[in-house]
């Protein structure tokens, strides 16, 4: 039970600051904010990089649920480990990004090459498809550095 408490706790400080950076740097060039206050700008970068935490932190459930153990990432991804990983990642990131633009929650500069045939932004789907991996990537380092010994 520690290690699975220690585990997640790891993956969440990741994945926050992970999410956080990430979204900050891509959030200028890619999206638009006018009419937006400091404040307001801020919340909503605060659920942004929030909010992608729990995406990453549901497929880190999902995996322990399919694998039937929260330690399966610190050995070798399986080939079903990566599938469900793009299709989770693929579709939650399709689904927030048509629902944030539907509710004008966001909207995209032109600097965003979107997914071919779609409105929806290439960037944010790639983000997710990128950056998910190397959060378990980090946990697995940092776990291993802190307590494999």
């Amino acid at each position: 039970m520690k290690q699975k408490l220690r585990l997640i706790f790891i993956f969440i400080i990741t994945a926050l600051i992970i999410f956080a950076v990430g979204e900050y740097s891509i959030c200028g060039i890619f999206y638009s904010m006018e009419g937006q206050g400091f404040i307001e700008h801020q919340l909503l970068m605060f659920s942004a990089f929030t909010g992608d935490m729990f995406i990453a932190l549901g497929l880190f459930f999902l995996l322990a649920f399919v694998n039937k153990r929260s330690n399966w990432f610190l050995n070798k991804w399986e080939r079903k480990d990566i599938v469900i990983h793009l299709l989770y990642s693929t579709l939650l990131a399709f689904y927030f990004e048509a629902h944030a633009l539907h509710t004008g929650r966001w909207g995209y500069n032109t600097s965003m090459p979107l997914v071919p045939g779609t409105s929806i932004g290439l960037i944010p789907v790639l983000f997710l498809i990128l950056l998910i991996p190397l959060i378990f990537y980090l946990t697995k380092k940092i776990y291993k550095y802190k307590y494999d010994k």
